[in-house]
């Protein structure tokens, strides 16, 4: 009945809540360990963003925000990369902000920053929205493990440990998050990372999957 599907419902998110819990330490004491690597592989990069981006809509019609991306100048078809860990990065990264935006709108935005020397490229990811903001003395807080900045309700949604994460993830792939943010107005994050080309042929684009439920 109703009351048992709202608590089977609690017991589910409870143990999702748990779980990324888990994970998001466990990644946390590999990368303080020096022991978390990462794994580049080919891929095509559009359907990386095209998969990425569905994920995320989703979230967003959830809260009735807009979601959009923006391909700013021509970018490559093929990228090497650890798939698992850019995703992870930039799932974050657009998770909060949907989470801090009531109205309004999330854009992803990427870019290739210079030309392409020696098969590789710097290309810089851009998250922006016109959420709550953060003022300075949350800036300062918000890379460090465990701290989270945003009202009660809005804490309860996470762990406090993904942009701290996020961060140390970045550096691995040798750039940097950057914020803007101004309170009230919304948040802007990027970073900027240099990625071997690779030559994808057309016929790699999508994969093949078995759908079993």
């Amino acid at each position: 009945d109703e009351s048992q599907l709202s608590g089977l419902n609690t017991i589910y998110q409870s143990g999702n809540h748990l779980l990324t819990l888990i994970n998001d330490i466990l990644d946390l004491s590999k990368i303080e360990a020096r022991k978390l690597e990462l794994y580049p592989d080919t891929l095509h990069f559009g359907s990386f963003i095209e998969s990425l981006s569905g994920i995320i809509r989703i979230r967003a019609e959830e809260k009735d925000v807009y979601f959009s991306y923006e391909a700013v100048g021509e970018l490559p078809t093929g990228i090497k990369a650890d798939e698992k860990r850019l995703r992870q990065v930039l799932i974050n990264l657009l998770g909060n902000a949907i989470k801090f935006t009531d109205k309004g709108q999330v854009t992803l935005r990427v870019s290739t920053v210079n030309e392409v020397i020696d098969n590789q490229a710097s290309i810089r990811f851009e998250v922006e929205d016109s959420g709550v903001g953060m003022t300075p003395e949350q800036l300062d807080k918000i890379f460090l493990p465990f701290e989270q900045v945003g009202d009660t309700s809005r804490r309860a949604a996470g762990t406090g440990l993904g942009l701290a994460i996020s961060r140390q993830l970045v550096e691995l792939m040798g750039g940097e998050i950057k914020v803007d943010s101004e309170f009230g107005k919304g948040s802007n994050f990027w970073f900027e990372i240099a990625l071997p080309i690779i030559d994808v042929k057309a016929e790699a684009r999508q994969k093949t999957q078995q759908v079993i439920g």
